[in-house]
């Protein structure tokens, strides 16, 4: 009778161990290439909710499209000068990137498209000409922006550019689809702009901005994390870096700053914030981000050496 009675007690113990190991929380992870990065979601569950996962994918490629420069998307149709009534997601990035715009005095300005075509889109090294340049300028000012119930009004020859947002927003949206469908804890993550979920500690590496490897690691729980730096699309010429963060003002990249990183609850706000605290530079935008009582770090060159500030960290 013992030795049937054994292999009972051995089948339960061997059940019970399987059973804690199946229903155990683990970290599942799901990548898509969306909006010309690799875009990744992690969700901390006992078992794996690919429902979840592709709704909230499936948002960040709605918004990719809707803000794409081909395709048939709003803001395709908006720079191509026509006149049609907005998706609901295209007016709420445009609000936010406006009031962005007012709070960074116009450092951040979505209107920026006619100086990246000037520049060609950094795709190649190329230096345009001043009077381009200044040309170009003159359609640049994101307070000409109108709407009007769900149509825009633009000036002629302006065009919008939401590329510094629209991932943010796009992270956000994912969130909001894996909130709707139970997840509780989870990770968003499109080319380093990153919105986390929950009670989970998750570990964030900031990168350097001149060589491999990061220069400062972040624990970011229940919050979002964007950088923008200068070292993303870029060509040196002459021994001067020419980057793809434009100052609105002057019509060249913004020089202060090596790169951004900002935290805040929402990421299209961290996305387009980090990109006009670049533009303002280090003094003003550590002003704005103690005004505001946001965390963040900024990162500058000074003489070949790497200078980090902190602030609220």
């Amino acid at each position: 009778m013992r030795k049937p009675i054994s292999i009972i007690f051995a089948f339960i113990i061997v059940v019970g161990l399987f059973s804690v190991w199946f229903f155990r929380e683990r970290v599942f992870t799901e990548t898509r290439f969306l909006m010309d990065t690799v875009c990744e979601i992690k969700v901390v569950a006992r078992v794996k909710p690919i429902k979840a996962i592709n709704k909230a994918f499936e948002a960040m490629r709605e918004i990719d499209s809707l803000a794409s420069f081909s395709g048939t998307g709003d803001i395709t149709r908006i720079n191509n000068g026509e006149n049609f009534n907005l998706s609901p997601h295209i007016l709420k990035i445009i609000d936010e990137g406006i009031k962005i715009g007012d709070l960074t005095q116009g450092a951040f300005d979505i209107s920026i498209r006619p100086l990246m075509e000037v520049w060609k889109g950094f795709k190649t090294e190329e230096i345009p000409k001043d009077q381009d340049i200044k040309d170009a300028l003159k359609l640049v000012n994101y307070r000409d922006i109108k709407i009007n119930n769900k149509n825009l009004e633009l000036k002629l020859g302006m065009k919008l550019d939401l590329s510094g947002i629209a991932k943010g927003y796009a992270i956000d949206r994912a969130v909001e689809e894996l909130k709707a469908a139970g997840v509780k804890s989870a990770l968003v993550n499109a080319g380093g702009d990153i919105r986390v979920i929950g009670n989970r500690n998750w570990k964030i590496g900031i990168k350097n901005p001149r060589g491999p490897g990061i220069v400062r690691t972040l624990t970011l729980r229940d919050g979002s994390v964007a950088t923008s730096g200068d070292y993303e699309k870029y060509f040196i010429k002459d021994g001067i870096r020419y980057h793809h963060i434009l100052d609105p003002k002057t019509g060249y990249p913004a020089r202060e700053c090596a790169s951004v990183t900002i935290l805040t609850d929402k990421c299209s706000f961290a996305d387009g914030l980090a990109t006009g605290v670049f533009i303002l530079g280090p003094e003003k935008g550590m002003a704005l981000l103690k005004r505001l009582g946001l965390k963040g770090v900024i990162i500058q060159e000074k003489q070949g050496e790497l200078v980090t500030t902190e602030i609220g960290m």
